[in-house]
């Protein structure tokens, strides 16, 4: 807008051309910007170029044509006359629509009031159409600024929808809208506005979602066939082909349909020819254009097609690749090919691997209909869990005859059963009894599936001692599918244990394996996920948050929930980072879109650092109920004890109960030394420091020499600096944090310092530090932290008179405080008496306002 209110309103120039595809939005540009000029008192006129007024001589023009006039001079001048004369003196500006669609009397009058500068005008043509020789004349006539808005971005659609629709947008929701438009506003206007009133677009737990699968609906579907128009029938069997096949290599499409064919339909703008790598690779034009061709055609002609294209393919040099497979069964699935039971076994392990965990289930169920036997049956079993479909997932796995098995395939069953029967039933117990079961009739060199999960479930059961030795004789990259999961396990227990170079080592041989197994990508984020808590323990922020980043950028191309694991890990690397805006953003997108499939797994698990995040913002009631379902939900693995400890105590810290949070932590800290927790023990006693605890200088300089990575030496500095009410060091460690990453430890060590030197009466250095710890809270997206807060208070109490008067502030009442902090309701009369005497506050109303916590969203 701004580009072409400057363009019309310079003393030189024609004014604007706006260049793009149908439905971009170049229309709406130019009528806003007239819009715009007309409420600054210019006079405004519009036309626009249609298909059935361009066989009219001046149809665009109509409007302002004299009557009774037949010179056909005197006619034009008539039509320039009452286009460019004001009715008033004002500036005049013209918006010419689709000027490719004039007829050429039309156009010249355009060519005479650029050419004669009678006006300015503001042009739109389309992009990727032969411009008319004469609208060219007019171009070269004028002096023109081009603008040419492309179709939105992936998360420009997803914002404008759910500003549109006033509410949220599920990410999987979000991410279908920008695959079936392109970003293209016009299809995504008309997809919303008709599915919300289909009832195809929900609004349910709190967001918008597909209530099915995502579908054209039909005026939309309407609008698209008028844009595609009638086709021949060889140019519709190109579109055809390429809606049901795309992308082809044009020698596979010329073969399928005739060459001529495609030039006009390219020429028409219904597919496209790219080069791809060595080759030219064709597609329909947009993807709307493809299904609703496929909605219209008969089942049977796409059936005919979809065999062709498989038989073509399945004749070039590429055709055992990975891909090519399973686009070559997924093209047979539909097809009046005969099923080939071989090449379904193979697609199905390939659609796992690729991320498509509903098409390998519908492959692998093929294949068994086609008299595939066991192999079939452990992949819909595999895929089926993925999908956190755990019952439907043992049903089939149970339901293998095991008579006659191989004991390496009962083993592979056994571990895939007991690995669907722990993390997606949440049932540890029978995992352990089918595990034991299989381990019982086993021969020991067939026992590497059996030691595998073993060593997952003694790490699920947070027993790492016993999951390492029993990992002992495995090797992760001579264990296909098992290998990633168990790379995953010992990451988590390296990082854990503070052995960071290990843990960095295993992420990086999982990565590797699993890029090489036929096994669901998602163990990838499970890995990413680990990688990213050893770099984050270890002090290097800034690796873990590329990990992250490269993690995120993989998960963008993959289907199914893939995307959300990805801005899960992200998530949790803008925590450590203390990017919070950035943190709550991509952890409530993760956990909202991953409570419902898998609500006691990845839901369960990213809820706590997003309550975190939520927490350390300020927004505690928002924290909260974040974190409440858990309450509800039974988890029988993976206490996850650390990550909502200090969830929990943020909570705490944020609502004013700082000594409840500081001996919550003391007490995690002591569970995580005795289970070899190290690396957790580091970050538990740094968190509890930055909530004002004296009391772990000693204890985090023995871990100096436990825990590999920066942190651990500059959180033995902290916590000696905050023992010794040091301001100095204190107003060194803030730089030092923010050097090393972690810019929450920023804000609090520059709190502390504030606090410190004005306890010293040193006022300049305390008011330098606090607006430094102020400046750093605003730019990590608005942090809330208790020693900020308390950095702030220049009121002369003492800690507990600060925490009781930060509970008022919060709204509790004496009461409630004296639970809270199980003292007696005396004593916190006591404590509020001194701190009103103290602050010269007359009553508990004034005390609670002067420590009132001002919550920012």
């Amino acid at each position: 807008m701004a580009s072409i209110e400057a363009a019309l309103s310079a003393s030189s120039g024609s004014g604007v051309l706006v260049c793009g595809p149908t439905g971009v939005g170049k229309s709406r540009l130019v009528r806003e910007a007239l819009a715009s000029a007309a409420a600054r008192g210019w006079q405004t006129r519009w036309t626009a170029g249609t298909s059935s007024a361009q066989a009219i001589p001046l149809g665009a023009f109509t409007a302002w044509a004299p009557s009774g006039v037949g010179d056909t001079v005197a006619l034009l001048r008539g039509v320039l006359d009452a286009l460019t004369a004001p009715s008033e003196p004002a500036p005049v500006v013209i918006g010419i629509d689709d000027i490719d669609l004039f007829d050429d009397l039309s156009t010249f009058v355009v060519h005479q009031i650029v050419q004669q500068r009678l006006a300015k005008v503001a042009i739109t043509v389309r992009a990727g159409d032969t411009i008319p020789t004469a609208v060219q004349e007019v171009l070269k006539a004028g002096e023109f600024d081009r603008l040419e808005p492309a179709p939105m971005s992936a998360e420009d659609t997803a914002a404008l929808v759910a500003a549109a629709l006033d509410g949220h947008v599920e990410a999987v929701t979000a991410r279908q809208l920008w695959e079936l438009t392109r970003g293209n506003v016009f299809y995504l206007q008309h997809l919303v506005e008709q599915s919300v009133a289909d009832g195809a677009l929900i609004h349910k737990g709190g967001c918008w979602r597909w209530s099915g699968d995502p579908a054209v609906p039909l005026g939309l579907a309407d609008l698209i066939e008028s844009r595609i128009g009638d086709l021949p029938e060889q140019v519709g069997d190109v579109v055809d082909v390429l809606s049901v096949g795309e992308p082809l290599d044009l020698p596979v499409l010329a073969r399928i349909t005739d060459m001529a064919a495609i030039e006009e339909a390219e020429s028409r703008g219904l597919v496209t020819l790219e080069p791809a790598g060595g080759a030219i690779e064709a597609r329909v034009a947009h993807p709307l254009y493809g299904q609703v061709r496929r909605h219209r055609a008969p089942r049977s002609r796409l059936r005919r097609l979809r065999g062709l294209v498989a038989a073509e393919l399945a004749a070039i040099p590429e055709c055992d690749d990975v891909r090519m497979v399973v686009r070559r069964a997924t093209l047979e699935l539909d097809s009046d090919c005969a099923p080939d039971p071989r090449l379904l076994v193979r697609a199905a392990h390939g659609a796992v691997w690729l991320g498509d965990l509903q098409l390998a289930d519908r492959i692998a169920a093929a294949a068994e209909r086609a008299g595939a036997e066991l192999e079939p049956k452990l992949v819909r079993g595999h895929a089926l869990s993925w999908l956190g479909r755990g019952e439907e997932a043992e049903a089939v796995l149970a339901g293998i005859d095991t008579a006659g098995l191989p004991d390496r395939d009962r083993a592979r069953l056994a571990f895939l059963r007991a690995s669907n029967m722990l993390w997606d039933l949440a049932d540890p117990a029978q995992a352990k009894e089918i595990i034991d079961d299989a381990s019982h009739v086993t021969a020991p060199e067939a026992r590497t599936y059996i030691d595998a999960f073993l060593t997952v479930y003694w790490f699920a059961m947070d027993r790492p001692a016993e999951a390492l030795l029993t990992a002992g004789n495995l090797a992760l990259r001579d264990i296909p599918v098992v290998g990633a999961e168990l790379a995953w396990a010992l990451a988590h227990i390296a990082a854990d244990a503070g052995h960071i170079s290990d843990a960095v080592a295993v992420a990086e041989t999982g990565y590797a394996v699993a890029a090489h197994s036929l096994d669901a990508p998602h163990m990838i984020f499970n890995i990413a996920d680990a990688h990213v808590s050893a770099l984050l323990f270890a002090g290097r922020v800034d690796e873990a948050r590329d990990v992250a980043d490269r993690m995120r950028r993989q998960a963008a191309s993959l289907p199914g929930v893939a995307p959300l694991l990805g801005a899960a890990v992200a998530g949790r690397a803008a925590l450590g980072a203390g990017d919070l805006g950035t943190a709550c953003l991509l952890l409530g997108q993760a956990v909202e879109g991953l409570s419902g499939p898998h609500p006691v797994g990845w839901g369960y698990r990213y809820r706590m650092p997003y309550a975190t995040a939520l927490a350390i913002r300020g927004l505690t009631d928002d924290a909260v109920a974040a974190l409440a379902p858990l309450a509800d939900t039974q988890r029988g693995f993976r206490s996850l004890d650390f990550e909502r400890s200090l969830a929990e105590a943020w909570i705490s810290a944020a609502q004013g109960a700082v000594s409840e949070a500081v001996c919550s932590l003391q007490a995690t800290a002591a569970r995580c030394r005795k289970a070899g927790r190290y690396a957790e023990e580091v970050m538990v006693l740094q968190i509890a420091t930055q909530f004002g605890d004296r009391t772990a200088a000693q204890r985090l300089g023995e871990l100096v020499s436990v825990v590999e990575g920066p942190r651990v030496a500059l959180a033995s500095r902290f916590a000696s600096a905050i023992h010794a009410d040091d301001a100095a060091q204190l107003a060194t460690l803030a730089d030092e944090f923010e050097r090393m990453g972690d810019r929450v430890g920023a804000v609090d060590a520059a709190a502390h310092a504030a606090r410190v030197y004005r306890r010293h009466d040193r006022k300049g250095s305390a008011l330098a530090y606090s607006a430094r710890a102020d400046a750093l809270a605003d730019a990590c997206g608005g942090i809330r932290t208790v020693a900020l807060r308390q950095s702030a208070e220049k009121v002369p109490l003492t800690e507990r008179e600060t925490e009781i008067a930060m509970l008022v502030g919060e709204g509790l009442s004496n009461r409630a405080v004296a639970e809270r902090l199980t003292l007696s309701p005396r004593t916190v009369e006591s404590h509020i008496y001194r701190a009103m005497a103290k602050t010269g506050a007359a009553s508990r109303e004034e005390l609670a306002a002067l420590f009132k916590w001002r919550k920012r969203g």
